[in-house]
């Protein structure tokens, strides 16, 4: 047998014929006793299937080059602080060959970094002040490297910027003067204000002040350049509370802009000298390497249970409640304990398996995520990867993963998979969820285990109706 023919095999004998034995089950037709005579089809429904589950840290996940960012510092009652940072480059737009700086003896006005950020995509509580602190790097980004939301890199020990802000989402309004003032109107255009971090005057007459042969290559650039760290410091962290933003640096409207002057560039108002601006702008574009790093502090103030199941590995503990958490933080696996061949596998057929996943979280200004997924560990050559099961193909409608507001839970229909199990076309009885996205969102959740204390109606459970033939021989 092949080695991918091994990836699939075991079952769920003791799960089917438990389902068979014992009480719990439902008879819900015999069809076709006329036709077939004392062979019926028994079709049974059964929601007793005996389930292991438990939540663990996840223990690499890589976070460069991201489609977003998360920025911001938060204290949640259940896993504790997290703080959310990025390292990225900041490149330039183009290679001079002279200096990319109009006029003669210039001197520098400001230096600011903008970042844009996601409206919909504030975590937390969104009238909190964040307070922002930035970095330069001290030693280089590479774009082609896989890094992971563990890694930090070494900074230079001056801090260059700092900034409090509030997500308002209040808008600015941009007027475009027109070519021809006679024949075009003014283009207006609204946005959300990005956050403004001004950096240091030192650090602004260095760039202004760089060598031309520094603006002649990009390398040449990062080489002097080699980016920014943005962070919250562990001072400013909350005490509870705080909040979290999707910052866009993948983005025209995100960049570091230099307002300078020359010696030419003033006009005379009534009788005052008045020095008008030119800018330079230090851009992350798609060839910027930046990464995530997000900081959980070990858990150390999380919740107690929390602290028990997933920090000190009291597996046990998982059948009273499970968690999931982004920004590399938890994953739940889910196991169905009793599971080998069915060797009449050919008798049986799953109609239907649906997992059912409930938020029993009462924090509710902590949304849960709006999408999970489910999947299946495969060994290839002594690697273990995971992967989508079978019943993904079937789209998100039939498969599931979204959250139903009104029910507080998820579904995951697993037909195929269960069915691969009785035919022994799969070896693993064991899936893992985790929430869609991890790497870009801060979302976490807090479900019922398999038999919680209290909670019975929001226990893990598998729905299950399947059909067997009763042979008679």
């Amino acid at each position: 047998m092949s080695n991918m023919n091994k990836i699939y095999s075991s079952s769920l004998l003791i799960i089917l014929s438990a389902a068979l034995l014992f009480s719990c089950t439902k008879d819900i037709s015999k069809i076709g006793v006329d036709v077939v005579g004392k062979n019926p089809l028994n079709v049974v429904y059964t929601d007793t299937i005996t389930i292991e589950t438990y939540s663990e840290l996840i223990d690499s996940l890589r976070t460069d080059e991201l489609s977003a960012h998360v920025l911001g510092a938060m204290v949640d009652p259940v896993f504790g602080t997290t703080n959310a940072s990025v390292y990225s480059q900041f490149r330039i737009a183009d290679e001079y060959e002279t200096t990319p700086f109009i006029g003669e003896n210039t001197e520098l006005d400001s230096i600011i970094l903008y970042i844009k950020y996601a409206e919909e995509k504030i975590y937390g509580d969104t009238n909190y002040m964040q307070h922002f602190t930035v970095y330069e790097l001290g030693e280089d980004l590479i774009r082609d490297t896989a890094y992971y939301a563990f890694q930090n890199l070494r900074t230079k020990s001056d801090i260059i910027g700092e900034a409090s802000f509030i997500p308002r989402f209040d808008s600015v309004t941009y007027i475009t003067k027109p070519d021809d003032p006679f024949n075009t109107k003014p283009d207006t255009l609204s946005k959300i204000r990005p956050i403004r971090i001004p950096l240091s005057e030192d650090f602004g007459n260095r760039l202004l002040n760089l060598d031309l042969e520094k603006y002649q290559t990009q390398e040449a650039f990062l080489e002097e350049f080699k980016g920014l760290y943005i962070t919250t410091l562990n001072q400013n962290v909350p005490s509870s509370g705080g909040s979290m933003v999707m910052a866009n640096l993948n983005d025209p409207e995100t960049y570091i802009m230099l307002y300078y002057h020359n010696d030419t560039s003033s006009y005379i108002d009534n009788g005052t000298e008045i020095f008008y601006n030119f800018e330079f702008k230090y851009k992350v574009d798609i060839n910027a390497a930046r990464f995530s790093n997000y900081n959980h502090y070990n858990y150390a103030d999380a919740d107690a249970d929390f602290r028990r199941q997933v920090i000190d590995g009291e597996t046990e503990l998982g059948v009273q409640k499970i968690y999931l958490q982004g920004m590399g933080g938890v994953r739940t696996t889910i196991k169905f304990v009793h599971g080998q061949k069915i060797p009449d596998y050919y008798n049986y057929a799953v109609n239907e398996a649906k997992l059912l996943l409930y938020n029993v979280d009462e924090e509710s200004n902590l949304l849960p995520i709006d999408k999970l997924t489910l999947s299946q560990k495969f060994i290839v050559d002594g690697d273990t990867s995971n992967f989508l099961i079978t019943d993904a193909s079937g789209g998100e409608r039939y498969f599931g993963g979204a959250y139903n507001s009104s029910d507080e839970r998820y579904y995951f229909r697993i037909t195929q998979y269960l069915q691969q199990l009785i035919e022994g076309k799969t070896d693993d009885n064991e899936l893992r969820i985790e929430i869609i996205g991890g790497a870009v969102h801060p979302n976490r959740l807090v479900a019922g285990g398999s038999m919680p204390t209290g909670l019975e109606e929001k226990r893990l459970v598998l729905q299950l109706i399947y059909t067997k033939i009763d042979n008679d021989e």
